[in-house]
């Protein structure tokens, strides 16, 4: 057969021959693709950034990731055998990019055919800044309320500073870090815990993540507290004198622990005015004694000395003698007082 036979013989019914050419194409096409099916997985997105540079707007904490394959082979693929990431290690410049995503499959993946790997982002923008390192306190994070009566005083971490590194705008503003929760919920005495770095700011690594050992100081709190009309005792009056005016009450403020004044309340012989150098009639300018515990500290008091008037006691006068029969003078007011400063 000539070249020109053959070239006649393939031109022959060329439209025919053309149109079956792209039905079996189709067909084959066709057949591919009903063997081909695709599965979606959502892939952790890891940020590489071991260079001098780090991100400082957040990025995706993952991707969507749409594998294509034969039916045999799709049903083998796991979320173990791709991961995402995003490469700042090549970045030496301050300013804004759009990262490309990057999939690694596992080597077992490479030898499935057909496959196709379609990633969603397939980049992500972000702002890139130049990496600093900085020590920063450790805080540690105190919940809870401490007993009733009783205070925090001091709270101590050891380690007390940590190294954090991240992007430079972010860790010049830091001042501190936080720990997880440390209870004080009840306390009445120190105590030792630990606790750990609390993750607040994904944008921030925290070189020693903890345990961190805190120790927590607990004291009696203290209080101020005014006692006002407190009454004055006259002790020690010549038993031939009486006092011709009652002398006024005094008005103090003590300070001590809250659980103590709470419950303390002044005792009679609390101030007490002593009489006994006074031997006759007259106006007596006398100083108070405060007989007050001495777990108390006195703050202030209304005045320190008392002016008293005394006189003789009328022995011809019937109603003073009843009067006295009912009010009995100072010494015998003072009888069986206890002086040792009263209890808490």
């Amino acid at each position: 057969m000539s070249i020109r036979q053959l070239i006649e013989k393939v031109l022959d019914k060329w439209p025919a021959k053309i149109i079956c050419f792209l039905l079996a194409i189709f067909l084959y096409v066709f057949h591919q693709i009903s063997l081909v099916e695709k599965k979606s997985f959502v892939v952790p997105l890891r940020v590489t950034e071991n260079g001098m540079v780090s991100h400082v707007s957040q990025v995706p904490s993952s991707v969507s990731v749409v594998v294509r394959a034969n039916s045999a082979a799709i049903n083998t693929i796991t979320l173990a055998d791709l991961s995402a990431s995003l490469d700042l290690n090549d970045i030496t410049e301050v300013g804004n990019y759009d990262i490309p995503v990057q999939i690694r499959i596992s080597d077992r993946m490479r030898e499935f055919d057909p496959m196709e790997i379609r990633v969603f982002p397939e980049f992500v923008s972000t702002r890139i800044e130049i990496k600093k390192a900085r020590f920063v306190k450790i805080k540690p994070t105190l919940v809870g309320e401490v007993a009733h009566g009783y205070e925090v005083s001091n709270v101590e971490v050891v380690p007390s500073y940590a190294e954090v590194i991240g992007s430079e705008s972010i860790v010049n503003k830091l001042e501190e870090i936080e720990t997880t929760k440390v209870l004080v919920s009840n306390a009445t005495r120190d105590f030792s815990t630990e606790a750990e770095y609390m993750v607040v700011n994904k944008l921030l690594d925290v070189v020693d993540k903890g345990p961190y050992k805190v120790t927590v100081s607990v004291k009696p709190s203290e209080l101020e507290k005014v006692y006002d009309d407190v009454a004055v005792l006259p002790v020690h009056l010549n038993k031939k004198l009486t006092l011709v005016k009652e002398i006024p009450s005094v008005s103090v403020k003590l300070k001590g622990s809250m659980l103590n004044l709470e419950k303390y309340s002044p005792a009679i012989n609390a101030i007490t005015a002593d009489l006994s150098k006074i031997t006759e009639p007259g106006i007596y300018d006398i100083p108070l004694t405060f007989n007050f515990p001495k777990v108390f500290l006195i703050m202030e008091k209304s005045y320190d000395v008392v002016t008293v008037q005394v006189d003789f006691i009328p022995e011809n006068s019937e109603s003073k003698t009843d009067a006295s029969k009912d009010s009995p003078n100072a010494n015998e007011a003072v009888k069986g007082v206890d002086f040792s400063g009263g209890a808490v």
